[in-house]
């Protein structure tokens, strides 16, 4: 089955809901509406393709469901048990947007750079400070976040994608 943004966007709706855990189900919505925001605008900025980085914004932390530390190759791993066609951009987008990724295209580096400047939207920081307590790990979650975020944003604004 081929995959569109609006498939991208149930299929990832789909895949949030099965979070048992309220907190982790809501900062996956919100980041990940965050992140397909700014690819998108940065995929229109510099002349990517919109419709990759948008579907693979959507998808790239499905995984997440199943376990957080490798959830790239999950997410992949559900969209093939699904039956979707995973074109080699998508799948560098997806497995390539964490930290330690090295993105081979312009798409995956967009994603990369938004994944972790999503951290910076008000819908994201609204989300984590409505939390009961602020925990060791999401100090540590913001603080790899804020730190690639502003590291991307300089090597924007001196080498471009």
């Amino acid at each position: 089955m081929k995959l569109t943004p609006k498939i991208a966007k149930l299929t990832a709706e789909k895949y949030f809901r099965k979070h048992k855990d309220k907190e982790e189900r809501d900062f996956a919505r919100v980041h990940t509406a965050a992140v397909v925001e700014i690819a998108v605008i940065l995929a229109k900025k510099f002349k990517t393709d919109v419709s990759t980085v948008e579907i693979s914004g959507w998808l790239h932390d499905i995984g997440s469901i199943v376990e957080r530390s490798d959830h790239a190759k999950y997410s992949l791993d559900l969209l093939n048990k699904e039956g979707f066609e995973v074109s080699p951009l998508i799948k560098d987008c997806i497995l390539n947007h964490g930290t330690d990724g090295k993105p081979e295209s312009k798409e995956a580096k967009i994603l990369q750079i938004a994944d972790k400047l999503s951290i910076l939207s008000i819908p994201v920081l609204k989300l984590l400070f409505k939390q009961k307590s602020i925990t060791p790990y999401d100090i540590e979650f913001v603080d790899k976040m804020t730190t690639g975020a502003v590291a991307y944003l300089k090597e924007l604004s001196t080498k471009g994608i």
